[in-house]
């Protein structure tokens, strides 16, 4: 068909329209394209594409697409109209091309460091039917077949570059050899056009005497199989400049060097004719034993068989020799559209990006359109970045795999600018933003895996682990207060506090108060360790409180003492201040005209006390107490010292705790840093960090 690309508008259709008995939807289709074409069909690239696709037995519906996918009908055509006139199948193949055009041409501006993975990722993620992958690699081999004439060269190099790096390799994972050795000639031409004409005038220079030299040997070879009984066709094999060029660079030799630059295939009617073929070629010329290969027993991973052998025949000169039967060979050029044609297995993929294509590849034997295996569909953010998420996952689901905060702030979400449920499925290609609120507010529900929020185990234990912490907040301020009470109450100070927790088998303080609000310690057992270690003079003294009023002082010193500045009026040493007696916090230092104090005072006399600095001292330090959630604990530490100098902020203690559900580490944190530090922002510095899920701050 190759020949009618230049032909008139009539020759052009009906050769489109001989492909199938059902021409009136082909005539149909390629009218459509004339007409932006200002009638002229050879110009457009979609019937020309459908050639191509013609020459590998595509089937009517993908050559009707193919046509269809004319870049000048992207947004001219009505997907309701094309349903009615072509048939759900032509309009979902087209729908999907014109949406990899629109991503692909975003993805070209963007120019993003990892665009040329993205753009691989794009092609699998925006195709569900096998025969839309073809119909992009012939669309891009039509493209290339008319480079020369776009003006501008920045954009000539930038679509070979990415047919380099994108389209072939994927016209070779599929085996579609003709395709792929075509696209990779085209693409070198305009990328490294000097050194495509120094190869092409090596290749033509000796072209005739090479030539003379390869009738001889396969006029020989062929005599010597026919004499061995084996019917077999010997014909020249073609050259391909970037296979020649990519073989010089690789083995660093010479053009005259190179084995295959004179080479002939061997077709032969069956596996075992295959092997006593290549026994032929063996006895008949010297092989050349490091140019063995047998890809028939061990086929490459996109299915290609052959054997492959170098021998040094007439006048000692290497030719290589490649040894296939008749389906063998269309495996090799046609890739997964032999399977249109032969039914035999191939090789399987050893990555992802393969394991993909497989999929592809299996799902073309049966002509049908590919059910994903492996599960994985490839969404959008606003921005063009690409997430991998399980098939099924939803939005939510979505939400928290960008992060775990986003994902406990989601208050809803659009996919491609509509509103939609926290429960959508997400289809391949979606677009997919997070609407999220200020606070983090997850629900109970999405924990459940019945409630269909969120398919992901992980996600479903990050939000079992955020009410986790809740309620062990909640338990620990509820024990801090009884043993507050408790406390006050007996008079126990800081010494007799460390002998409770020994008699109590606690290593902590923070662990009393856990024990103590999950009631694991009683009150009971608790009253009766506590007033074993009180003094009996504490005991009789704590029956009757003693009410301070503003100008009582006690001249108590800060010293020893767990003392921290309250935040709304921020003391200073110096300062006349009063103490107020929190609920397992300590003291909290008031100036004595703070209004908040005289509300406490009014509510808690008993619990505000007048207390005198300390003679000399001038500075003091507050201490703070977080748990931090980190995914990498090994970066996170490195990073935490750069983190921690500038605000003078030193670690008395830390614990780590590894959550088995979520896999991440919990890191407990105690800090001390000056008195007159404001926390926020070394909070927020902290929660910039990389490694970090999370940061929040603890009572105690």
């Amino acid at each position: 068909m190759r020949h009618a690309l230049d032909a008139s508008n009539e020759s052009l259709c009906a050769a489109l329209a001989a492909l199938t008995a059902d021409d009136v939807k082909i005539l149909a289709a390629c009218q459509r394209a004339a007409a932006v074409w200002d009638g002229d069909v050879t110009r457009a690239r979609g019937p020309r594409a459908a050639l191509v696709l013609s020459d590998i037995g595509a089937d009517r519906d993908t050559l009707i697409a193919c046509v269809l996918s004319d870049p000048r009908l992207l947004g001219r055509t009505d997907p309701a109209a094309l349903q009615v006139e072509f048939g759900i199948g032509v309009a979902e193949q087209v729908a999907q091309m014109q949406r990899l055009m629109q991503l692909g041409e975003q993805y070209r501006r963007e120019q993003s460091a990892d665009w040329v993975e993205n753009l691989r990722r794009l092609l699998l993620s925006s195709i569900s039917d096998v025969r839309v992958m073809l119909i992009q690699l012939v669309h891009r081999l039509e493209r290339l077949r008319g480079l020369a004439s776009e003006p501008d060269e920045a954009k000539r190099r930038q679509l070979a570059a990415e047919t380099l790096d994108v389209y072939a390799p994927i016209a070779h994972r599929l085996g579609l050899g003709q395709i792929k050795w075509e696209l990779e000639d085209l693409a070198f031409r305009h990328l490294e056009p000097a050194i495509y004409k120094r190869i092409a005038s090596l290749i033509d220079e000796r072209r005739a005497e090479r030539e003379t030299y390869l009738t001889q040997v396969r006029l020989d070879l062929a005599q010597a199989l026919q004499a061995a009984g084996i019917n077999a066709h010997v014909v020249g094999r073609p050259k391909h400049i970037y296979s020649i060029w990519g073989k010089m660079q690789r083995k660093k030799l010479s053009f005259d060097a190179l084995f295959d630059v004179r080479a002939l295939r061997v077709a032969v009617d069956s596996v075992a004719d295959c092997y006593a073929a290549l026994s032929v070629v063996h006895n008949r010329f010297s092989p050349i034993e490091s140019e063995y290969d047998d890809y028939i027993a061990r086929p490459k991973e996109n299915g290609y068989q052959s054997l492959h052998t170098a021998v040094l025949a007439h006048q000692d000169k290497a030719v290589e020799v490649q040894i296939r039967t008749g389906a063998m060979h269309a495996q090799a050029e046609l890739g997964v559209a032999a399977h249109w044609r032969y039914k035999e297995g191939v090789g399987s993929a050893v990555d992802s990006f393969a394991t993909e294509l497989n999929r592809l590849r299996q799902a073309l034997a049966a002509g049908a359109p590919a059910e994903p295996v492996a599960a994985m569909v490839y969404v959008f953010t606003p921005e063009g970045d690409i997430f991998a998420l399980p098939q099924g996952a939803t939005v939510l689901d979505y939400a928290y795999r960008v992060h775990t905060l986003v994902g406990h702030r989601c208050k809803g979400a659009k996919i491609n600018g509509q509103i939609v449920p926290l429960k959508t499925v997400l289809s391949q290609a979606d677009r997919v933003e997070i609407l999220t609120q200020t606070n983090p507010t997850p629900s109970r529900e999405w924990a459940s895996a019945q409630s269909g929020f969120l398919t992901s185990a992980s996600s479903r234990a990050k939000v079992r682990n955020w009410f986790h912490r809740l309620d062990q907040s909640a338990v620990r301020e509820s024990g801090a207060a009884q043993c507050d009470r408790l406390f006050r109450r007996l008079g126990l100070n800081r010494s007799d506090q460390a002998r409770l927790l020994a008699a109590l088998h606690v290593k902590s303080m923070d662990a009393l108060f856990d024990a103590v609000g999950s009631s694991r310690i009683d009150a009971p057992t608790l009253l009766k360790a506590a007033r074993a270690i009180a003094h009996p003079d504490a005991i009789a003294q704590a029956k009757a409180p003693v009410f301070l009023d503003e100008t009582s002082s006690i001249g108590l010193s800060l010293d020893g003492m767990k003392a921290q500045p309250a935040g709304c009026c921020h003391p200073r040493p110096g300062d006349a201040v009063r103490a107020f007696i929190t609920r397992g916090q300590g003291l909290r230092l008031h100036k004595a005209d703070c209004s908040n104090l005289k509300h406490l005072a009014e509510q808690y006399p008993e619990r505000v006390l007048a207390v005198d600095w300390t003679s000399g001292q001038t500075t003091w330090a507050q201490t703070l107490r977080l748990d931090v959630l980190v995914d990498d604990a090994a970066r996170f530490w490195s990073d935490l010292g750069p983190v921690l100098v500038p605000f003078k902020a030193r670690i008395l203690e830390s614990r780590s705790r590894l959550e088995r559900n979520s896999g991440l580490t919990d890191v407990a944190l105690h800090i001390e840093l000056p008195g007159s530090t404001d926390i926020v922002p070394l909070m927020k510095r902290l929660q910039s960090l990389l490694s970090v899920e999370s940061v929040q701050r603890r009572a105690g």
